[in-house]
């Protein structure tokens, strides 16, 4: 079953994540399917901007968990390995990123979103980190970017105190450039691939390539798959209850919240 979709029409390809029944949490598969799909991209020349969305209310609940509590250690050390060079290869692809965050986004699969050059989001979009509460840090590469974008301190306080960050907070703090209605947000990200189709496709590359430079230093989270899968292995026995959940009954449904 396809759930990573890939649509060109023309300059513009459009990347969905598709896995609905999980909240289009990554699992062995879908990662599989993600890596091609960068891989394809990277050798295309015809494309020059790419959006980033999801299927249905949600847009990512990062990885499945109940998939990853069943992987024994050299496994588990191997998706944290390539999910962390996943968001990295997203971060580096040579044409410019959008994420259109058509609902909320769940730890790692914030930090996916993130990682485009453009975001913005429904109105029903927020982001929440619930690692920490598992037991295990935020992997992914997540702190880097996350500190890149908001700072350290920010960024360190989201993930102790697994707090909700709603969309007009994301708005405030220009981590979206806008927040549309759910049934906008396809052609809102659609509208604003086109304006930067419409600028001059040298300066775009150049500028993404020296902002680069200045951006997430990957290099400082290279620990993250040893560290993920560690922590993993030692993570607490028994279900977790997300401290967001009583104020929030929405997280009950995030794939997160089924350990």
């Amino acid at each position: 079953m396809t759930s990573v979709h890939l649509q060109r029409a023309g300059r513009l390809a459009v990347v969905t994540l598709d896995r609905t029944a999980r909240r289009n949490s990554f699992d062995l598969d879908m990662l599989g399917q993600f890596e091609q799909v960068l891989h394809d991209l990277g050798r295309d020349d015809t494309v020059e901007v790419v959006l980033l969305t999801g299927a249905g209310t949600a847009f990512c609940a990062g990885t499945d968990l109940a998939e990853l509590a069943t992987l024994d250690a050299a496994t588990t050390m191997s998706v944290q390995r390539r999910t962390a060079e996943l968001v990295e290869r997203w971060y580096r692809l040579e044409q410019t990123t959008v994420t259109a965050f058509n609902g909320p986004a769940i730890g790692s699969g914030a930090i996916l979103g993130l990682a485009s050059d453009l975001r913005l989001a429904a109105d029903t979009c927020f982001f929440t980190f619930p690692e920490v509460g598992f037991g295990i840090p935020l992997t992914w590469g997540g702190m880097a970017i996350l500190a890149d974008l908001v700072g350290a301190d920010r960024a360190k306080r989201w993930l102790l105190l697994g707090e909700r960050i709603d969309a007009a907070r994301l708005h405030q703090l220009e981590l979206v450039t806008e927040v549309v209605p759910p049934d906008r947000v396809t052609d809102a990200g659609t509208e604003l691939a086109h304006r930067l189709l419409a600028v001059p496709a040298l300066g775009r590359s150049m500028t993404k390539r020296t902002a680069r430079l200045a951006g997430p230093r990957f290099d400082a989270v290279a620990t993250d798959s040893y560290l993920g899968a560690l922590s993993v292995a030692l993570r607490p026995a028994g279900p977790y209850r997300h401290p967001e959940a009583d104020r929030h009954p929405e997280a009950d449904r995030h794939p997160e919240a089924d350990r």
